[in-house]
């Protein structure tokens, strides 16, 4: 919705495309700048009167000597949301890689049965083979989707996604939590728990300050739902309890006729745990991001200052500039305040605001091109083509011995 909003007023012409503040950050900073701007029509009516004090001079030189040090703090404050959104974006970029190396992967990691059993049970093998494929990269696409609703501390069972990605087992597995060990952590419960994709950056940043862990979070606990608090990290230990069983599952087949060859063979396997030590790591860095903001005590100090230097810019241009000084200094408490406001909202890269990350169109895409890597759901038919010269080689090869 927002994104369609976005592209029509962009589309538009001349004053239209001033709609485009509706995504800005102004429409967070303007009780600000009307209260500064209340400020300064109060200086300048006080000094018509006569009644301001002789400051000029003096406020003169504070604004001047805190402008250095404001423009240095907005700067490292914006410069460093930026990077957290920018490096949000470097990460799941890697999870997409991840995803689709994995599942590219699984497609061909199975080869089909030897022929002896492939004549006797070719329909059964084929079937069990393409069910085992399509359940296993389902498990693979799934982690993506559980990264972004444990970034937003949302619950991923609730999710069609998620339910239709999932066995049907492990679904079971995870809904029939007892409920006594079912709960949604609290602040109350747990003073370090905020809920990111609603929460304020002070929230977030007094929930990670340096405090002894209560009690409960060294207990295990599983959401309402019955999954558990960390459902990607599940999600790992579920596909490398495939991986394993299928590497140490005997099953002749077309290309190892042995009654010893592993379904999974050793080369694959070690490629499949290296791309789950990825997801860990992924997901580790991305828990880094949003569990990362700027300290509380840079932010309060940045505040202060702001406060101070757009309080005072109206004590030094009210006898200069007169009734202008009001509007000098709503467009300062518009510009300082927007860029923090701005930096605020980029700190926390994976919400549902806006400007945050699509990552709701990055799983998206992602189950669009695990549909194609499966031949299912459609589009191109070169979607399940594989080269014919291959077995033609083949059969000259057999031909041969």
């Amino acid at each position: 919705m927002a994104y369609g909003l976005a592209k029509s007023i962009r589309q538009s012409h001349g004053v239209q495309q001033l709609g485009l503040l509706h995504f800005s950050a102004w429409h967070a900073v303007r009780g600000r700048v009307l209260a500064y701007s209340l400020w300064a029509t109060a200086v300048w009516l006080l000094n018509r009167k006569g009644w301001m004090p002789m400051v000029s001079s003096g406020v003169g030189s504070l604004v001047n000597t805190l402008s250095m040090v404001t423009g240095l703090l907005v700067s490292f404050r914006a410069s460093s949301s930026y990077e957290r959104w920018s490096e949000g974006r470097r990460v799941w970029a890697n999870i997409q890689s991840t995803t689709r190396t994995f599942i590219r992967l699984l497609v061909f990691a199975l080869p089909p049965p030897a022929t002896s059993l492939q004549d006797s049970h070719s329909a059964a093998f084929d079937e069990q083979r393409a069910s085992a494929i399509k359940e296993m990269a389902g498990l693979v696409l799934a982690f993506p989707y559980a990264c972004m609703y444990r970034l937003r501390d949302q619950a991923g069972l609730e999710r069609k996604e998620l339910q239709s990605l999932l066995p049907y087992d492990l679904l079971a597995a995870y809904r029939s939590t007892p409920a006594s060990q079912r709960s949604r952590p609290s602040i109350s419960a747990d003073p370090s728990f905020v809920q990111h994709s609603k929460a304020a950056e002070a929230d977030r940043a007094i929930a990670n300050l340096n405090a002894p862990p209560s009690a409960s979070r060294f207990l295990p606990r599983s959401l309402p739902t019955g999954e558990p608090t960390n459902l990607p990290l599940s999600l790992v230990r579920a596909i490398q309890a495939y991986v394993t069983g299928w590497h140490e599952t005997k099953l002749p087949s077309r290309d190892s006729p042995s009654e010893g060859s592993s379904v999974l063979d050793g080369v694959t396997f070690a490629a499949a745990t290296n791309a789950l030590k990825e997801f860990t790591d992924e997901l580790t860095a991305l828990e880094r991001i949003r569990d990362t903001p700027i300290p509380l005590i840079l932010n309060i100090q940045l505040q202060v200052l702001l406060l101070v230097y757009v309080a005072a810019v109206p004590l030094q241009l009210v006898r200069s500039w007169g009734v202008w000084s009001v509007a000098a200094t709503a467009v300062t408490a518009a510009c300082f305040f927007g860029v923090d406001r701005a930096a605020e909202e980029l700190s926390d890269p994976f919400g549902e605001e806006p400007n945050d990350l699509p990552v709701a169109r990055f799983c998206a895409d992602l189950h669009r091109e695990y549909l194609e890597m499966l031949g299912e759901g459609g589009g191109s038919s070169g979607n399940a083509w594989e080269p014919a010269s291959m077995d033609k080689l083949s059969a000259s090869v057999k031909k041969e011995e």
